[in-house]
């Protein structure tokens, strides 16, 4: 995979919460929130937080116990990027299930799981709508 640039930009939302499935609601709730800002249909909208949600049970359950998920909502030209980065709890590389791989290519235009040192992270992209 390629190095990537952080979420840039003054207009951002950054929440940490700790690496727990009972807070992943907490992420979906903001990535429904900030796509209703941008716009997004409501169909649109339960896309982001399907692949929002899957996405960020993949780091949590490859987290140390006392790790925290840390999420940043934002948008690059005519993009919504979200990112998570968690504490990896083993060296290895996270795994994709087929039904998650299928969630985030029917839901959202682009997604990416990495290992770099001892986190893991992804990131989303979903093209915003035209206004």
């Amino acid at each position: 995979m390629t190095a990537r640039s952080p979420v840039l930009g003054d207009d951002f939302v950054e929440l940490s919460v700790p690496a727990d499935t009972r807070h992943l609601r907490l992420a979906r709730l903001a990535a429904s929130g900030y796509g209703a800002d941008l716009g997004y249909s409501i169909d649109d909208i339960e896309e982001l937080r399907l692949a929002v949600g899957e996405a960020c049970a993949l780091l949590v359950d490859n987290s140390t116990p006392d790790g925290r998920l840390v999420l940043r909502y934002g948008v690059e030209g005519e993009l919504l990027i979200i990112e998570g980065r968690c504490p990896g709890g083993t060296d290895d590389q996270v795994f994709v299930d087929p039904v998650a791989q299928a969630v985030m290519v029917n839901t959202v235009d682009s997604f990416d799981i990495e290992r770099h040192d001892s986190h893991n992270s992804f990131r989303i992209t979903k093209r915003t709508p035209q206004r």
